[in-house]
């Protein structure tokens, strides 16, 4: 009798710390919307945040399609695998923010502020990201195909190995930028500065680089066919033949 009493004592012990231990029971879902709160796996679809300071917040997993987070301070937040599909994220501060194999798909962030972001394996596809400042994020492997990202500032971004087939990028500022195995095809990047951007082995077919800035980039094995470089400036540019384009080459590398 006193054994079948400890074991299920023990039993009842171990049901109670695996359910403190998980993380439905650690995340405060009926929390209000405060900086740092843990909301991790909650569903909070569609709900207006719109202009609310959620500094450091613990959001991985969360459910968030079709919210309302413009103005938002998602400063150093946490939102790893985040469901932010369809949602307005127009002007929200996201710097340093980790939204990591996060699903933004058809979201917008028009003029959104995302400075040291990570957006490595996140799914962008069909997002509107015109006019956002995304000075240094990253986007490692990430899928921003058809998405538009006209003036938006890109510079000294992560995107090696992304997908920007069909996108948008028209005077964008991409300087200094690393695109080492970009997917590129029938993107539009006219206009767009590429100053001392790494090109290499990326996927230029049917690429509009037409009036811009490629200066100093390297466009090392670059698989270039139907590439318009039009008017696009190529003083110093490494080539895909790894040949240097002589100063003052303007629409064709000589």
């Amino acid at each position: 009798m006193h054994t079948k009493t400890t074991l299920k004592s023990i039993f009842h012990i171990t049901a109670l710390a695996l359910l403190i231990g998980s993380p439905a029971a650690q995340a405060g879902c009926d929390d209000p919307a405060a900086p740092r709160v843990n909301w991790k796996g909650c569903d909070k679809a569609g709900i207006d945040l719109s202009g609310i300071d959620l500094r450091g917040a613990v959001l991985n997993g969360i459910n968030l399609e079709g919210a309302n987070l413009s103005k938002t301070n998602l400063r150093s937040s946490q939102l790893g695998r985040a469901n932010l599909k369809n949602a307005n994220l127009n002007k929200a501060n996201l710097i340093e923010a980790n939204l990591v194999a996060a699903d933004l798909s058809q979201a917008t962030m028009e003029k959104a502020l995302a400075k040291q972001a990570k957006f490595d394996r996140a799914n962008l596809s069909d997002a509107n990201l015109n006019g956002a400042f995304l000075e240094a994020a990253h986007f490692y492997d990430a899928n921003l195909s058809k998405a538009q990202l006209k003036k938006a500032n890109l510079s000294k971004a992560i995107m090696n190995q992304v997908n920007l087939s069909g996108a948008d990028l028209s005077s964008s500022i991409m300087s200094n930028a690393e695109l080492s195995r970009a997917n590129l095809e029938d993107a539009n990047l006219s206009g767009a500065n590429l100053e001392r951007a790494q090109l290499d082995k990326s996927f230029l077919v049917n690429t509009d680089l037409s009036n811009s800035n490629l200066s100093r980039a390297n466009l090392a094995e670059a698989e270039m066919i139907n590439t318009d470089v039009s008017g696009a400036q190529l003083d110093y540019t490494t080539w895909n033949n790894r040949s240097r384009c002589r100063s003052g080459s303007i629409g064709q590398c000589k």
